[in-house]
């Protein structure tokens, strides 16, 4: 059974093999323990092997005894390929993550104890991905100094959003909105990286002599696909006045910018006719910003 679940080539092939089964929870354990064989996984063939029995566990179920997690490849910033296990929430699994490096025709470990070329010239990645949340908050590197609270509060946002959003429910039609948060750094330890966001040219002041960049207060992208995902990118440039307020007026801010770019989102996919619970993901992301906001309130 293993044999045509790894000989198979699309999802498609593998959901027939996996119906084929006589007894769906036997092949559930059978699959459960070649993870646990390949989860050390040493050399590209096992890697593979290992994404087909995570895609194959996307279908039987993972059962009550392992938590479900999707096996991806990608590329750092440098090029170099990883590979790593991780679950719904984006949380890596410990000992998961490794790098590569090109080997002839193929791909070894870094520093791993196989550096056997078996001649297979590319990662298969998950493609049947867990439902995850929909809301993906990313911030710049640099940002004024008074924003740090809100910075700290944001990635607590993020935690609380990749656990609590409900988007088992909303569909499929849609993957996820990237929203990235650029801040003004006019405080900047490096000189020439000392710049501000203005969003509007008649909001420069008249004589301002440091650098400077005219943004909207959103940059919105088209709906694009990407590896398979239906994903829509936004950018929110925030002023160095917006980085001087408290705590609780950014929090409120940024609370109703959430649900202007939710208002878009649901303009766009009505747009394209595509069906999707906008409203659910709405009501989740309401209840999870009154949390939000008021702890900050609290602190």
């Amino acid at each position: 059974m293993l044999r045509s679940i790894f000989e198979t080539e699309t999802l498609e092939q593998l959901n027939e093999v996996i119906q084929a089964a006589p007894v769906m929870d036997e092949l559930r354990e059978l699959l459960i323990a070649e993870y646990h064989r390949l989860f050390h996984y040493a050399n590209i063939k096992q890697w593979n092997e290992l994404v087909r029995v995570c895609e194959a566990l996307a279908i039987t179920g993972w059962g009550t005894s392992l938590t479900p997690v999707e096996a991806v490849a990608e590329k750092w910033i440098s090029g170099s390929f990883y590979t790593e296990l991780r679950t719904r929430t984006f949380k890596q699994i410990e000992g998961s993550c490794k790098g590569w490096s090109k080997r002839q025709d193929s791909f070894v470990i870094h520093e791993g104890s196989d550096n056997t070329d078996y001649g297979i010239a590319a990662f298969a990645s998950q493609r049947n991905l867990l439902p995850k949340n929909p809301l993906r908050l990313v911030r710049s590197g640099n940002y004024q100094l008074s924003a740090k609270p809100f910075i700290n509060s944001l990635s607590e946002l993020r935690s609380a959003l990749d656990e609590h959003m409900r988007q088992q429910l909303y569909g499929d039609s849609f993957s996820y909105i990237g929203i990235s948060c650029f801040f003004s750094h006019h405080d900047d330890a490096e000189r020439t990286l000392q710049y501000e966001y203005f969003h509007e040219q008649n909001d420069v002041p008249a004589g301002f002599e440091q650098g400077y960049y005219i943004k909207p207060k959103f940059a919105v992208g088209k709906l694009a696909s990407r590896k398979g995902e239906l994903k829509l990118e936004v950018t929110r440039h925030f002023t160095r006045a917006e980085g001087e307020l408290s705590l609780q007026e950014q929090q409120q801010l940024f609370k109703a910018d959430l649900l202007v770019i939710v208002d878009l989102l649901e303009e766009k996919l009505r747009k394209k006719k595509l069906s999707y619970r906008v409203d659910l993901l709405r009501e989740d992301l309401i209840d999870i910003l009154e949390k939000w906001t008021t702890r900050g309130n609290a602190t």
